[in-house]
């Protein structure tokens, strides 16, 4: 027999007064939370990529769409409520788009330049750029792994705007046409090697990060249950004994490799820009460390620089 589950909608703090009953079998190991919400979905015209289902205190969030309903806790007879976010985009598809467009606007600069007068550096540099953004959209294909399944649209197209303006056309018009550039400073390439190491480091953390999700710690129970793409472990290696961000802090260190090579004023201020950023996410997961393994967390860690910040 089908348990019944009531479904309001919720606009801003406003929650409407009379719901819509729904049908669904809570005891089902093998139906999910993403089949709950596909009902919802015929019912509310609200896609379940767009839904933020939640009970009416707001204490339990539902989005881990692969939850079984068995283990979901959800009662018969039960209130939900769900919210239309928006138009949403896939994770995985936000991060091509916004590598993709560094790539592109890089290549289109380089090609429509005067070729015969770049130095080395300038050839270098577009080679480290393009290199930079193929090696994260082959992260994206086969390492990452996402812990939520979208990004409201208009987060993605700022996340866009960052990529495609402030570093593919801004460092690309400087370096390839704003600018004139000594042609003997082989010193300078030492940083070209300093790039190339710091993001192997990167390349590295990730892999590191994403074994965590990929081969999970085994559940001991049901009780215990937590989304195999939001399983987490204490990190170790490749410079997370000093950061709890390691990947952050190489990738930082690679912009850092590249400004010095290039001395482009806009691949500094992006940069500084990224760090900025990148320091604030660090923060954020130091502090979800710290919380969620207690004493067992490296105390003398930093978020993202090590023995600074």
């Amino acid at each position: 027999m089908s348990d019944q589950i009531i479904i309001k909608r919720r606009k801003g703090e406003y929650i409407e007064q009379e719901g819509q009953v729904i049908n669904v079998q809570l005891n089902s190991a093998s139906l999910t939370i993403l089949n709950l919400k596909k009902e919802i979905a015929k019912i509310t015209k609200i896609k379940p990529i767009r839904q933020w289902l939640t009970t009416e205190d707001k204490q339990k969030v539902f989005e881990d769409n692969e939850l079984p309903l068995n283990l979901s806790g959800i009662k018969n007879s039960q209130t939900l409520v769900v919210k239309d976010l928006g138009p949403q985009m896939l994770w995985g598809a936000v991060f091509y788009i916004e590598y993709l467009g560094p790539i592109l606007m890089f290549f289109l600069l380089y090609k429509l330049g005067n070729q015969e007068n770049y130095t080395l550096m300038q050839k270098i540099a577009y080679l480290m750029v393009i290199l930079h953004f193929l090696k994260r959209i082959l992260e994206t294909k086969f390492v990452h792994v996402f812990s939520r399944d979208s990004m409201p649209l208009k987060r993605a197209l700022i996340n866009c705007l960052h990529y495609w303006i402030f570093c593919g056309f801004f460092i690309g018009i400087e370096l390839f046409y704003l600018r004139s550039f000594e042609k003997r400073q082989s010193w300078k390439f030492i940083f070209v090697a300093f790039f190339g190491l710091f993001e192997f480091l990167n390349l590295m953390c990730h892999i590191r990060l994403s074994s965590f999700r990929k081969k999970p710690e085994l559940k001991q129970s049901d009780a215990d249950y937590v989304a195999q793409n939001k399983q987490r472990q204490i990190p170790y290696g490749w410079g997370f004994g000093a950061v709890s961000s390691a990947n952050y802090f190489w990738e930082t260190m690679a912009w850092v490799s590249f400004s010095f090579f290039t001395c482009s004023y806009a691949a500094i201020a992006f940069t500084i820009f990224s760090f900025g950023q990148m320091l604030i996410w660090a923060k954020q997961k130091h502090r979800r460390y710290i919380k969620e393994f207690g004493d067992r967390y490296p105390r003398n860690r930093k978020a993202m620089v090590p023995y600074i910040i």
